[in-house]
Parts: structure tokens; C-alpha cells; sequence
């Protein structure tokens, strides 16, 4: 009798073990722990899908242009295509945006037509896995972990923290020096690839108070095939 409960006690105990290990939990790794992974899988990452919405206003990248929406394709190591959704001196546009080896054209708001785009707008250098969300992620101070949280279908590590306004200068060509952006970040527990970043507060002194910025990325590693316009 004492030996068979102590091979059912031996039983129940690597099942559950075996039903620990495939709970699907995430695995208990520290913030710096998951933003070196998600930083190394990001610079892996060939290509992705991505959108940038704000919740008020806009950010300003020309003395006429706001851009209220971004959405487009990256593929690595330098090439993007996007539409941009905005305003031209208070006229609501939708603008597309092509950038190859350095090389960026853009419809002209009014007329349609493709031109080279100013050489302030490198918005390239944001969505870029490499060095733009990289940087984000490489750069994030005071992170602490938030549990967590689904992300469309995608379980992920959810982190708080705050980059500095400077980080960000590529959005909109210049920023205000030294201020705390805040930024929330939620990274795949899986492929350790960024799902969404939140960044709360101004980049530049003309944007307004409390301005909130969503950028959220899918399809990674998907074909894609971006070329200039001809």
C-alpha cells in the first residue's frame, strides 16, 4: 500500500508538471531581460506592416503637412511605403510615401504628382527594425513590467517606461531637447518582435499637451516588394 501511494504521488506530481509546462505562461524574465531579446529580434526582422494613429491633433512633418495616420510596409534594410493620412493648411490629403536606398518620393498633396520628398522627412529612420524601433526599445529608461496583455491575438510582455524627446526627432525633423516622453511598449512572448508602442507627450513645442501617438506592427517577415515610383 505505501508503495503504490508513493507511485501515485510520484504520477500526480509529473503531471502536473507536465501541465505547468504547457500552460502557455509567459516566462518570468526580467524588463532589461526582455527588452535585450526584443531589441536582438528586431534587427533580425526583414520586413513588417505598421500604423501610426494619434488620439488628438497631429504631428507636424512640414510647415503645411499634419499627419493625423501612418500605415505601411518596411523592408529591411531600406525600404519603406506608406500613406499618409492628414491635413494640408486645414485640407484633409492622403499622401504616398516611397523610400529606396535613400532615395524618398512623395505625392504632392494637391496635384497627386510623385516629387522628391524634403530631406527633414526621414520617417524611415522611426519605422526602421534595425535602428528606429530599436532605438525606441534600446533606449527605454525606467522600465518596469505592467503584467500580461494580449495584443490583437498575440500574448506579450507588457513594459512602462519613458524614452527621451530626442529619440524621436525623426518624426518630425526636430524636437524639444530633454523631455520624458512616456512610453508604454508590448513585445511578444513569443518571438520576442514589438507589437505596439504608446508614447504620451510632445515631441516638438508646437504640438499639443498630452498628445498620445499609437504605432502598432503585424506581419513580420512577410514578402513584400517596394520600389520607386517610375
Amino acid at each position: 500500500m505505501k508503495k503504490s501511494l508513493c507511485l501515485l504521488t510520484a504520477l500526480i506530481l509529473t503531471i502536473c508538471t507536465v501541465l505547468a509546462g504547457c500552460s502557455g505562461s509567459a516566462e518570468n524574465l526580467a524588463p532589461s531581460a526582455i527588452l535585450a531579446k526584443s531589441y536582438d529580434s528586431m534587427q533580425a526582422a526583414t520586413s513588417f506592416h505598421f500604423t501610426m494613429e494619434h488620439d488628438k491633433a497631429g504631428t507636424p512633418i512640414s510647415s503645411n503637412i499634419l499627419m493625423t495616420k501612418l500605415e505601411g510596409d518596411i523592408e529591411s534594410p531600406d525600404k519603406l511605403q506608406a500613406k499618409i493620412t492628414g491635413t494640408y493648411s486645414d485640407t484633409a490629403i492622403e499622401v504616398s510615401l516611397v523610400t529606396v536606398s535613400g532615395q524618398t518620393y512623395m505625392t504632392n498633396p494637391l496635384s497627386g504628382v510623385w516629387e522628391p520628398a524634403p530631406n527633414s522627412f526621414k520617417v524611415l529612420s522611426v519605422f526602421d527594425p534595425g535602428t528606429g524601433v530599436a532605438s525606441i526599445i534600446k533606449g527605454l529608461n525606467n522600465a518596469t513590467a505592467l503584467g500580461e496583455e494580449k495584443v490583437g491575438n498575440t500574448k506579450c510582455y507588457h513594459l512602462k517606461g519613458d524614452v527621451l524627446s530626442e529619440t524621436l526627432a525623426p518624426l518630425t525633423g526636430t524636437t524639444a531637447t530633454g523631455a520624458a516622453i512616456g512610453t508604454e511598449v508590448w513585445i511578444s512572448e513569443k518571438t520576442f518582435f514589438v507589437q505596439q508602442i504608446k508614447l504620451t507627450g510632445k515631441i516638438t513645442d508646437s504640438e499639443t499637451d498630452g498628445i498620445t501617438r499609437t504605432l502598432t506592427f503585424t506581419d513580420y517577415n512577410k514578402k513584400v516588394d517596394i520600389k520607386l515610383p517610375e
